[in-house]
């Protein structure tokens, strides 16, 4: 069995598939992704492999951890942040498994705020960092909204922890003190993200 190609597939689509692999480029069409409740699945493990590799690094491989190789033969699991910014790039195309229909920008938008509180506020600050060609992952494994790499997971280490502050947060002293201990305890930087006019503020320890 030829390891590209996956089930339903023609000779053609595998060729075809060889050589987006080959040469890292998004398909003509938008990628298939399936929406399943709250989860964005890329079943075919070749989109897949190109939305997570070739420095993108968008989703996760189920069951990998920390893959290493960025050409895998599982599904791939994106963010609603992710799925979000992809969408409105119409760099995939969203399906509901339920009803085999489309879903729109605008309702998977509805969908991400319905999960995360202040999603607006968060995925400004997800886009901005996308754009400037930093790879941001969920940061709730280290009190935060965002990690961030510069290169990416398994290439380097993530150097920031960001909390982005909504037009409603009410942040003190102590919080800062304790993110940042976080943080640093973590080898990171803390830093807090302004959606409004997407500007950052870095904190550090200072031992005079």
């Amino acid at each position: 069995m030829c390891p590209l190609s996956y089930q339903g597939e023609t000779v053609e689509d595998q060729l075809t598939n060889a050589q987006l692999l080959e040469s890292g480029e998004f398909p003509l069409t938008p990628i298939s992704v399936s929406l399943l409740g709250t989860k964005l699945v890329v079943f075919n493990n070749i989109h897949g492999s190109l939305l997570y590799g070739y420095g993108r690094y968008f989703g996760i491989p189920t069951g990998i951890r920390k893959p290493r190789n960025h050409i895998f033969d599982r599904p791939l699991e994106l963010t609603l942040f992710e799925g979000v910014y992809l969408l409105k790039h119409k760099k995939i195309a969203v399906r509901d498994h339920d009803s085999s229909g489309f879903i729109t920008f605008e309702d998977l938008y509805a969908l991400a705020e319905t999960k995360f509180p202040e999603f607006t506020d968060k995925y400004l600050i997800y886009e901005d960092l996308r754009n400037k060609k930093y790879i941001p992952r969920p940061g709730q494994k280290f009190g935060a909204d965002f990690i961030v790499y510069r290169q990416g997971p398994g290439i380097d280490h993530s150097s920031f922890c960001i909390q982005v502050l909504s037009k409603h947060t009410k942040i003190s002293s102590i919080d800062v003190v304790r993110s940042a201990r976080l943080a640093t305890s973590v080898k990171k930087r803390f830093i807090l993200a302004n959606p409004v006019n997407k500007s950052y503020f870095s904190f550090k320890w200072f031992k005079p």
